[in-house]
């Protein structure tokens, strides 16, 4: 069926010939892995109809299970920044070992929080970093993330300025980070905490945090005030 399509059957001799002769899946050359994950990429490219995606999902799938780690670490980091890559891919890769997954969980747009939210209760702790620092997460998957209370976890998300805290995100952290500055620091300085919050969390940080975030506070109030002596009006 495919080779009917001439843009497509080059490129699947091209796979073919790489697949039998070279075997790219095993290599560790990065020259023949940039070679193979670009005519993967190519094939991914091309408009055929939903049955003909299908197939080039299932030999692209086939070649991935075969391929060693370097090879899925190549195809996850350049599939990642892709937006046509066929879900069950993105999610093979992301349910791989971590330093193959990370490219997908930070970035790649295939996927959405109900599929987040279930690599999160299958997966573990280092998943959930890599969860954490991507963009745009909605509210389920930030509660979900909190309630893990994995202490990197809650850093990260804490640290990531692209998301949102939920209320119960935020009851969770500042729980949390009552025995640790390294939570409290990124916390008190989100925009959406609620001053009650930020107090009791302050109360209970330790003296150098709380020195440093005094001297931050006293900087800026002395940079506002030389700005008004100095002002012209």
């Amino acid at each position: 069926m495919l080779e009917n399509y001439p843009e497509v059957a080059p490129l699947l001799v091209s796979l073919y010939d790489k697949q039998k002769l070279n075997g790219l899946a095993r290599s560790q050359d990065p020259s023949s892995r940039a070679a193979l994950t670009g005519v993967m990429a190519d094939l991914l490219d091309i408009e055929l109809n939903p049955r003909e995606r299908e197939l080039i999902t299932d030999v692209l799938m086939g070649i991935m299970r075969q391929a060693e780690e370097d090879l899925r670490m190549a195809l996850s980091e350049r599939f990642a920044a892709m937006d046509n890559v066929p879900l069950r891919i993105i999610l093979q890769l992301a349910n791989d070992e971590i330093k193959i997954a990370e490219p997908v969980l930070r970035q790649s747009p295939v996927l959405q929080d109900m599929d987040l939210i279930y690599i999160i209760k299958a997966k573990g702790p280092a998943h959930w970093r890599s969860i954490a620092s991507r963009e745009g997460l909605g509210g389920k998957v930030v509660d979900l993330l909190a309630e893990t209370r994995d202490f990197p976890t809650a850093v990260t998300l804490t640290k990531n300025k692209k998301v949102t805290l939920s209320d119960r995100a935020i009851d969770i952290f500042a729980q949390m980070s009552k025995t640790s500055d390294a939570l409290a620091r990124p916390l008190l300085m989100r925009p959406e905490l609620p001053e009650g919050v930020a107090r009791k969390i302050y109360e209970f940080v330790g003296e150098e945090l709380k020195k440093s975030f005094s001297f931050r506070f006293k900087t800026a109030v002395d940079e506002v005030v030389s700005e008004f002596k100095n002002a012209d009006r």
